[in-house]
């Protein structure tokens, strides 16, 4: 259908040779009107400002075609929708459960000439307790470069959010840079999980076989959370495979194998009272629910409670994203990924408008140098499609990480394993090497025989420094070096909305966020930080700068200093001795 032609609806049957087999059980929905109504794969055309705001009410596949069109996944009432705002659309899978299952049933053996892949499972996706024991087991088996950490806040349903820290050393809190990863902020995407635990596993097993992995370890602390939404990823990975079954009850849609968001629900706040049952859960988007651009002008959240794209009654209104905003608070993440599926995409900043991030030029370059590996394609998140509150425009907006979100898995949220997960993870291992290396590392610590892609070797990136250093030595009156921390402060507000108030319900524009990081020194006091720049990314742009607060106290206490200090991406900040009074 062309971009121009007049509002149809081709319902098109799903190709024979992924016809569900007669065993499967066919997935069907409470309709707009009570009806039964499978859910439904449909390419739709906007050609409007009220034609985009619809569509962020809608449930995205991260499918984009080259006419613009975009690919959306139809929950009741959605193509109605669709037919009285007068838009194009065609029906392009008519019911997705029964294509997921006949796919299952179809799905190729895992690559025979593929060798086995660090954390690869016997060919099931892991389910939430699997996650917590292979990373309790990690660090018992590597007790000096693995630690398991618990994020401060517990979700509606009551859990624990686990995550895994490594470096040598582990429990020295030294200042080197970080490497963030996460997955599963939406709860269908399963292979978003099984990427960062699978890095995990890599770091660890092969440290001292690989001499690029070694360096990682050595040189960075990575921070891996794979579950960001155990809640809502437990409701959908112990559902009865390739299927969503919905009541009548409004809050439904959107439950099953296929529930996008977390378990946010009528209930209200109160850890516990919730459950996978409960009758009454809309689901916040956790990945709309971040202070930076949260409020909405463009199109790319709702204020629904029914759209998959709900970004809640406020920013950081959820545990999901509260714990994510602890790690990035508390650390200097220089870089981070944000995995999801699917469309197989490298996405970098911005997703709300189309202007140049400050850094587009690192951005771009790194990210058209991972997916060189992992051959996805590379482009700004807006290119997609818009979006706000999101987590890699959050930790690039707000602390200056250079950050991206991976869709992973081709054209399915959660394909079979074994034809999918360890080929991912092999092409993507380079591209997670690679993004490390260059945004964690100072060039001298850098190998010096990887293999470059080309774009990368064109590139500025190469050879610098892409966070910044900041250097020193604490010393008493007389001079002599003396043990402790360096403490490093900032409170600023993030803007929620672009243009003033911008309709907020709440009536904030704004929201107050604290970076509070801590290392400790060198016994003879000697200090290397490695940071994100002191100011934002956004306040670069407009020419103007922002500091942080440095305080070095000596070891238990006593003597102790502060000054505020400029930094720079790109510099090494020498502030020679620095004497505690």
């Amino acid at each position: 259908m062309g971009a121009g032609a007049a509002l149809t609806a081709v319902a098109t049957a799903v190709p024979a040779a992924l016809a569900a087999p007669a065993s499967a059980a066919t997935t069907t929905v409470a309709g707009a009107k009570g009806a039964a109504a499978p859910l439904q794969l449909a390419r739709v055309w906007a050609f409007s400002r009220a034609h985009r705001a619809l569509l962020a009410e809608l449930d995205d596949t991260h499918r984009v075609f080259a006419d613009g069109s975009a690919e959306y996944l139809l929950w009741p009432g959605d193509e109605l929708k669709l037919q009285t705002a007068g838009m194009s659309y065609e029906i392009t899978v008519a019911d997705v459960a029964a294509r997921d299952a006949a796919i299952a049933a179809a799905a190729p053996a895992r690559p025979v000439d593929l060798p086995l892949q660090p954390g690869e499972t016997n060919g099931e996706y892991r389910r939430l307790p699997d996650f917590e024991a292979d990373m309790r087991s990690l660090a018992e088996r590597f007790p000096d470069k693995a630690r398991l950490i618990e994020l401060p806040e517990k979700t509606l349903e009551g859990r624990t959010v686990y995550g895994l820290e490594i470096a040598t050393d582990v429990e020295r809190n030294d200042g080197r840079p970080v490497f963030y990863n996460d997955g599963i902020h939406h709860a269908r995407e399963w292979p978003a999980a099984e990427v960062p635990i699978m890095w995990a596993f890599d770091l660890l097993e092969n440290y001292g076989v690989d001499p690029r992995i070694t360096n990682i370890v050595d040189h960075v602390r990575n921070i891996v959370v794979p579950v960001v939404n155990p809640d809502g990823f437990n409701l959908s990975r112990e559902f009865p495979v390739n299927q969503s079954v919905m009541g009548s009850a409004p809050y439904q849609i959107g439950q099953g194998q296929y529930v996008r968001k977390n378990r946010r629900s009528e209930l209200g706040d109160a850890v516990g009272q919730h459950g996978p049952g409960n009758l009454t859960s809309y689901g916040v988007d956790p990945n709309r629910n971040y202070a930076y651009a949260w409020g909405d002008n463009i199109g790319g959240s709702s204020s629904s409670k029914t759209s998959q794209t709900y970004r809640g009654t406020e920013p950081f209104s959820e545990a999901e994203s509260r714990n994510v905003s602890h790690l990035l608070r508390t650390h200097h993440a220089t870089a981070m990924i944000t995995h999801h599926t699917s469309g197989d995409l490298v996405l970098w900043a911005w997703g709300d408008t189309t202007d140049d991030a400050p850094d587009d030029g690192l951005l771009q370059g790194l990210g058209r140098a991972c997916a060189a590996f992992n051959r996805y394609r590379p482009q700004k998140s807006i290119q997609l499609y818009a979006t706000t509150g999101t987590t890699s425009d959050y930790a690039y907006g707000v602390f200056g990480s250079i950050g991206y979100t991976f869709e992973h898995a081709g054209s399915s949220f959660h394909p079979p394993y074994p034809s999918t997960v360890p080929a991912m993870y092999a092409k993507n291992r380079e591209a997670l090497i690679l993004l490390c290396e260059e945004g964690c590392l100072p060039p001298e610590k850098r190998p010096a025989d990887r293999t470059i892609p080309p774009v990368l070797t064109q590139h500025t990136s190469l050879g610098v420094l892409n966070h910044c250093i900041i250097l020193g030595r604490l010393v008493d009156a007389d001079g002599n070096g003396v043990a402790g921390t360096v403490r490093l402060h900032k409170e600023f507000e993030t803007l929620l909305w672009k243009d003033g108030n911008g309709g907020n319900p709440t009536g904030k524009a704004s929201v107050t966020e604290v970076v509070d990081t801590v290392m400790e020194t060198n016994a003879d006091g000697t200090f290397e930080y490695h940071v994100n720049p002191s100011t934002r990314p956004y306040l670069t742009f407009k020419g103007e700068r922002e500091t942080y607060e440095l305080t070095a106290t000596a070891a238990g206490g006593g003597a102790s200093a502060t000054r505020d200090v400029f930094v720079a991406r790109g510099q090494w900040l020498n502030l020679g001795d620095v004497q505690l009074g």
